[in-house]
């Protein structure tokens, strides 16, 4: 029986020699991944990420712009720069959640950007100046060296806090006055391996910048999907400096970002949801469209319609708790709130929108559409506030 699902797993291409070659393909092959071998000193044209051996790779490579360059092996035997390095093949294990975190952040990036194409257009052009000093949370038992990061990061102007346990984490964070939630668990099923598997889905308005400082024993004991609710990974085998100047630099970033998704006043901004308003919505969605054409990337909308006697506003605070920082909600006329979703298929757009449905209750329905190549703005906006006999259906039982 042909039951080998791995044509469906993410390629990578691998740059290495016999015997480490095929010991490496067997990892990767089990941690879901499909690796490709490299032959010769050339990888193909192609948007995979692609692995390099240090211990085998002597020569220099074409090839790699553009490219998610990993590394294994020893740091300091490679001439290549790479974005993700791994100490050993232990650590393969961890390879997907560390790609996807990636992925996650380029994503991220490329909207933030967008983002600030489109305040242009309405008369924003300054760069945020953030404002107070960054402030990590702390959540991990038997970490001794975390004074020594403390009191770098003091030097840099970051304020650490130490929570002693889970829930008082979950209070700080719901202050919304840490920016960066750093998780360094002793064990899969401590207190701050807890935390991972749910800070991501926790009824907060910031959802912070997660760092996890990764025990090499606990790779393959903390799951691939709680690993990914992480926005960086640091091994805790790098020295102590390398792991402070991380944490700087991620804080800083997020305070920047926090200030920079600020609305500014005006016509962006629909006073009555908080969210933006329908102009500044069909002006992103544009650049979002010419985006997705050109990256080749799905993007789905999802308009939900509201109850007569629905609080707006309660419903749209939250229904933008729920989203991810590259999604945006918007308030489309009285009845209708919109959300676009960059790099997301409809089944994803559908997820979220039963999640949504869920947690809000029965006082809205919903429609979700993915963007084809023959939409204008004009016939997806239409679309998804149309009413179908079945919508009506719904509204009416």
């Amino acid at each position: 029986m042909l039951n080998d699902q791995r044509f469906d797993a993410p390629v990578i291409h691998v740059v290495s020699e016999s015997p480490r070659l095929e010991m490496l393909q067997t990892r990767l092959r089990q941690a879901g991944m499909r690796p490709v071998p490299v032959r010769g000193s050339y990888l193909p044209p192609d948007s995979a990420p692609a692995l390099i051996d240090n211990l085998t790779h002597r020569s220099e490579f074409e090839g790699l712009d553009n490219r998610l360059i990993v590394t294994i092996g020893k740091q300091g035997l490679s001439t290549v720069h790479s974005d993700i390095h791994l100490a050993d093949v232990a650590q393969i294990e961890s390879l997907p959640a560390r790609l996807a975190i990636r992925q996650r952040e380029t994503q991220r990036q490329r909207e933030i950007q967008l983002r600030a194409r489109t305040a242009e257009k309405f008369g924003t052009t300054s760069a945020p100046t953030p404002v107070g000093r960054p402030r990590v949370l702390w959540l991990g038992q038997d970490a001794p060296f975390m004074n020594a990061i403390k009191s770098s990061l003091a030097e840099a102007q970051v304020t650490l806090v130490a929570a002693i346990s889970r829930l008082t984490a979950e209070d700080y964070l719901a202050s919304g006055q840490f920016q960066t939630l750093v998780l360094c668990p002793a064990s899969a099923d401590d207190e701050a391996a807890k935390l991972l598997t749910r800070v991501k889905s926790m009824q907060i308005v910031t959802i912070p910048r997660v760092v996890l400082l990764l025990r090499p024993e606990l790779t393959s004991q903390i799951s691939r999907e709680d690993m990914s609710n992480a926005d960086q990974i640091l091994d805790l085998t790098a020295d102590l400096e390398h792991i402070a100047n991380n944490l700087h630099a991620v804080s800083h970033d997020a305070l920047v970002e926090r200030d920079a998704h600020k609305l500014p006043a005006g016509m962006i901004e629909d006073h009555a949801t908080g969210l933006v308003s329908r102009e500044y919505l069909e002006s992103h969605l544009e650049a979002q469209m010419e985006q997705a054409d050109r990256l080749a990337t799905p993007l789905s909308v999802v308009a939900f319609t509201l109850a007569p006697t629905a609080d707006i506003r309660s419903i749209a605070l939250t229904i933008k708790s729920m989203l991810r920082d590259t999604d945006l909600a918007a308030r489309l006329d009285s009845t209708h709130i919109c959300i676009t979703l960059p790099e997301t298929s409809y089944r994803g757009a559908v997820v979220l929108a039963r999640r949504i449905e869920e947690t809000v209750g029965s006082t809205l329905t919903w429609r979700a559409i993915e963007r084809r190549q023959f939409h204008t703005l004009k016939t997806l906006l239409g679309g998804l506030t149309a009413k179908s006999p079945f919508t009506r259906q719904r509204t009416a039982s």
